[in-house]
């Protein structure tokens, strides 16, 4: 194959292959803000199993 074809190629596949790319990142990185913002939540909530006063 000529240089010509792997450029093509390249630029081909960073269209198709590099917004796929920030949109699992964005999936990835929601996911992990989510799962923190819940650790932090049951972190500062009281147990529910002590009886009240």
């Amino acid at each position: 194959m000529d240089r010509k074809d792997w450029t093509r190629i390249g630029v081909a596949a960073a269209v198709v292959l590099v917004p796929g790319g920030f949109m699992l990142g964005a999936v990835l990185a929601a996911r992990r803000l989510q799962q923190a913002r819940v650790a932090a939540a049951d972190v500062s909530a009281p147990p529910k199993d002590l009886p009240e006063d």
